[in-house]
């Protein structure tokens, strides 16, 4: 889906929502975002990802093994979206969310590639599978409340778990010559965020998070940002949208050569509520 449409439609989301809601009626102060301990929200997302993986050693430099957006492969995908929030009685809140991304690319090589104890002759095919897998827990603090507004600051950690796998094949066919290469990147961020009840119905939330942190055997850096907006039929259930934005060095220290993972991902996402 190309980023105007995506664009279109939640325009044309957050005008309907707005157009069929009563602004004026309400405050905001009985929206489940303020008024509920536990908020689910589970959906899809249709996402946009690239990534750039590599080797690196202090006497070679960088050695690029994959970039997907240069190799042709399609970068668009769609995958589960998954957050839990716990609102405490006080200022504090914890939420915890998943997604996925997840390319795949198909090339014939047009120079000799080698990947571990892979070698791919020039001519020959090979095929790329990136999967990212992304776990984020964020603790906030509100340093402003009032009966429909909040901001705070927090801190957050995003657990990266980074596949690539690489395989050889003569006319789309596999060879059964396969190597892979993993990582799990824990990488802290320091975070913000606002969110506004509009009246008991419709919310807004957004939030983002940044840090550059060497952790172990990974250096990285984080730089991410999120909008939804979230309308509620009644005290228990309703239905959001909203837009994802994720941009991540990690380079992990590795024995012989480093592997460096560069990612970026933006994504629109659609979702269904719960909140008690």
């Amino acid at each position: 889906m190309e980023k105007t449409v995506k664009l279109h439609i939640c325009l044309a989301w957050v005008t309907i929502l707005l157009a069929s809601t009563p602004l004026h009626a309400q405050n905001g102060s009985g929206n489940p975002v303020f008024t509920d301990d536990w908020l689910f929200r589970l959906g899809g997302q249709q996402a946009d990802a690239n990534a750039k993986v590599g080797l690196a050693n202090s006497n070679l430099g960088e050695i690029p093994i994959i970039d997907l957006d240069a190799s042709g492969a399609d970068t668009r995908l769609t995958s589960f979206f998954a957050n839990v929030m716990w609102q405490a009685p006080e200022r504090l809140s914890i939420g915890f969310s998943y997604y996925q991304a997840r390319v795949e690319s198909d090339r014939v090589l047009d120079e000799d590639f080698q990947f571990g104890d892979l070698t791919i002759p020039e001519g020959t095919g090979a095929r790329t599978d990136f999967t990212t897998d992304f776990y984020v827990l964020n603790g906030f603090w509100d340093v402003y409340q009032s009966s429909s507004t909040s901001v705070g600051l927090g801190l957050g950690l995003y657990g990266l778990d980074l596949d690539i796998s690489i395989a050889s094949q003569v006319g789309n066919q596999p060879t059964g010559e396969v190597e892979s290469a993993d990582t799990l990147a824990p990488l802290p961020t320091i975070s913000a965020y606002f969110k506004h009840a509009f009246n008991d119905h419709l919310a807004v939330f957004v939030d983002g998070g940044w840090l550059s942190a060497n952790i172990d055997e990974y250096d990285g850096e984080v730089l991410a940002g999120r909008v939804s907006l979230d309308y509620w039929f009644n005290d228990n259930w309703g239905l959001g949208a909203g837009y994802n934005y994720v941009d991540i060095d990690v380079l992990a220290d590795k024995p012989v050569f480093d592997q460096y993972y560069q990612v970026q991902y933006n994504s629109m996402f659609f979702y269904a509520m719960f909140g008690f």
